[in-house]
C-alpha cells in the first residue's frame, strides 16, 4: 500500500461486560481469565505489514474506562478507529463504538464474524462507517488504500459502506488459501504480562491459532461455515519459539475449533517443539475420536499439559440429535487414557440440547462424575447464526432473531429454544447443579487441594464463584 505509511489506526477491544447478558450467559471473566485479543493482534500485523502505524487498545487487560480509551486515542490521533465483533458482542461493541465516535468523530471500521452475516443491517448504525466482511489480509489494505487515495470502493471485494444513503456490499473475497504467509498477531502491541486464564499454570500466558474452520458438522457451532486450512509445523512452532524467545511467554493455549484433524501434523509440531528444544507448556481442543495413545505419547513429550474434549452430552440420542458422531465408549477411553499419559483433561458439556429431558441431563452428569476429569464447563444450548441449529429455530419462531438483534430490536429479548420442553430456567438450574456436584464434590475438592498451588487454587475458586453465581439467581 504505497501511501500507507502515514496512516494511524487504533484498534478498540473492549472491557468485558460485567452485567448480565440477555440472551446468554454472565459475561464477567474477572476470574476466569483475560485472553489476548487475536483478531485484533492478527489486524494489526497485518496493518503494521501494509506499513501503517498501529495502536492496540486492550481495555479489557489494562482495565480501562471509555473515557481512558478516549484520551488514549487522542493522544495517538489516528486516521481510523477499528473494532471486531461477534454477534453476541454486538450490542456491547456497537455502545463503545458509538461512545468514541461521538467523543472522537473518527471514522469507524468494524470487522468479525458478525459482518459475514449482517453486514447491512451492522452498517445501519450510522456510528459505523465501513465493514470488512470475512478474512482481513487483502481487504483491509485494499480498503484502506482506496479511502486514503478517495477512490471508489465498489470494486474492493469484501466490505459494505454507505453511498448516497444507500447501504453497498461488494462482492465477496475468497479467503485466505496460505496461512502461513499471514503475519503473526503483533504481540509487541499488548500487555503479555496481563493475560491468563483460570487454570493457566504459567506466566507470560497467550493464546494462539494454528487452524481456521472446523470440517465437522456439529448443528451448534459456526466454524463450519469456515473454510478449514491450517499452518505447517514449521511455522506453527515458528511463532511458538517467538512468543517464548521475544515475549517471555512460558504457557499457551491453541484456540483453534479442532486441533488434532490432522494426526500427522500434530505429532510433527510436536517432534519440531522437541527438536528445538523449547520448554513451553501447551493446550488445546479437539475431539475424542481424533486422539491416539502414540499421538498422547508425542503430546506429552512436547510439552502439552492439557486437552480440552468436547464431549457434549452423556446420552447416545442426543450426542445424534446434535451431529456430534461420537459415542460413550470413545469418549471414557480418551479421557481415561489422556489421564493415564499424565495429561490435564477438561470437558465442555452442554444442557438443553435437541431431545433434552431430565432423564438425559443425569445421564450427563453421571457420565461427567465418572470421567477423570480436571475440570468441565457445563453450558445452556446457544444457537448462534450461521448453524444448523439456529436455522430450525428461525422457522419455528418465523423470524430472524439474530438479525432483529443486530438491529437493536430485541435488547430484553431471551433467545427462544429449540427441541426440548425444558424451560429457560429448568435448564439454568440443571447447570448449577452440574457445577456444584462436579466442583464441590469431596473426592475432587481432595485431589484439587494437593495438586495446585495457593495462587491457582485462589483463583480457581474465584473462577468457580463466577461460573455458580449466575446460575444462582432466579
Amino acid at each position: 500500500m504505497s501511501s500507507s505509511t502515514n496512516i494511524k489506526i487504533a484498534l478498540i477491544f473492549p472491557s468485558y461486560r460485567s452485567v448480565e447478558d440477555p440472551v446468554s450467559l454472565k459475561e464477567t471473566k474477572e476470574h476466569l481469565g483475560i485472553i489476548p485479543p487475536l483478531s485484533l493482534a492478527y489486524v494489526a500485523a497485518i496493518l503494521e505489514k501494509a506499513g501503517c502505524l498501529v495502536e492496540l487498545i486492550d481495555a479489557s487487560a489494562l482495565n480501562l474506562t471509555k473515557d481512558q480509551v478516549v484520551d488514549k486515542v487522542n493522544k495517538f490521533n489516528p486516521n481510523f478507529l477499528g473494532f471486531t465483533s461477534t454477534t453476541i458482542d454486538f450490542q456491547h461493541t456497537l455502545e463503545w463504538i458509538n461512545y468514541l465516535k461521538k467523543k472522537t468523530n473518527i471514522p469507524i471500521i468494524i470487522g468479525g464474524i458478525h459482518l459475514s452475516v449482517y453486514p447491512k443491517e451492522t452498517l445501519t448504525h450510522r456510528a459505523i462507517d465501513y465493514g470488512v466482511i470475512g478474512e482481513a489480509e487483502e481487504t483491509l489494505p485494499q480498503l484502506l488504500e482506496h479511502l486514503i487515495n478517495k477512490k471508489g470502493l465498489n470494486n474492493v471485494k469484501g466490505i459494505c459502506y454507505r453511498e448516497n444513503n444507500h447501504i453497498v456490499v461488494t462482492e465477496k473475497r475468497p479467503p485466505t488459501q496460505d496461512l502461513d504467509n499471514c503475519p503473526f498477531p503483533a504481540r509487541h502491541l499488548i500487555p503479555n504480562e496481563k493475560y491468563y486464564s483460570f487454570i493457566s499454570k504459567k506466566k507470560n500466558f497467550t493464546a494462539m491459532l494454528t487452524s481456521r474452520g472446523c470440517p465437522y458438522k456439529c448443528i451448534f457451532c459456526d466454524n463450519q461455515t469456515i473454510l478449514y486450512r491450517y499452518r505447517s509445523p514449521k511455522n506453527v512452532v515458528d511463532e511458538m519459539e517467538q512468543c517464548y524467545n521475544l515475549f517471555k511467554i512460558k504457557e499457551i493455549d491453541i484456540f483453534d475449533a479442532l486441533f488434532s484433524v490432522d494426526p500427522n501434523r500434530v505429532i510433527e509440531i510436536c517432534r519440531e517443539i522437541k527438536r528445538r528444544k523449547l520448554e513451553i507448556s501447551w493446550s488445546f481442543r479437539t475431539r475424542v475420536d481424533l486422539v491416539t495413545a502414540n499421538m498422547l505419547d508425542e503430546l506429552k513429550e512436547a510439552g502439552c499439559i492439557r486437552i480440552y474434549y468436547g464431549i457434549e452430552s452423556g446420552d447416545l440420542t442426543i450426542l445424534k440429535n446434535i451431529n456430534k458422531k461420537i459415542n460413550i465408549d470413545t469418549v471414557k477411553r480418551v479421557i481415561s487414557l489422556t489421564k493415564e499419559k499424565r495429561i490435564g483433561t477438561f470437558g465442555y458439556f452442554m444442557i438443553g440440547n435437541i431431545g433434552e429431558t431430565e432423564d438425559t441431563i443425569k445421564k450427563t452428569l453421571d457420565l461427567m462424575l465418572q470421567l477423570p476429569l480436571d475440570y468441565v464447563q457445563i453450558s445452556p444450548v446457544f444457537a448462534p447464526p450461521n448453524t444448523a441449529l439456529y436455522e430450525s429455530l428461525k422457522k419455528k419462531i418465523n423470524r430472524d432473531y439474530w438479525q432483529d438483534y443486530t438491529l437493536n430490536l430485541t435488547k430484553q429479548d431471551l433467545l427462544p429454544l429449540y427441541g426440548t420442553d425444558l424451560t429457560q430456567k429448568e435448564i439454568k438450574r440443571y447447570v448449577r447443579k452440574c457445577y456444584l456436584r462436579f466442583y464441590l464434590g469431596f473426592s475432587y475438592i481432595i485431589k484439587t487441594l494437593f495438586k495446585l498451588s495457593y495462587s491457582e487454587f485462589i483463583r480457581s475458586i474465584k473462577a468457580l464463584k463466577d461460573m455458580i453465581f449466575y446460575y444462582c439467581l432466579d
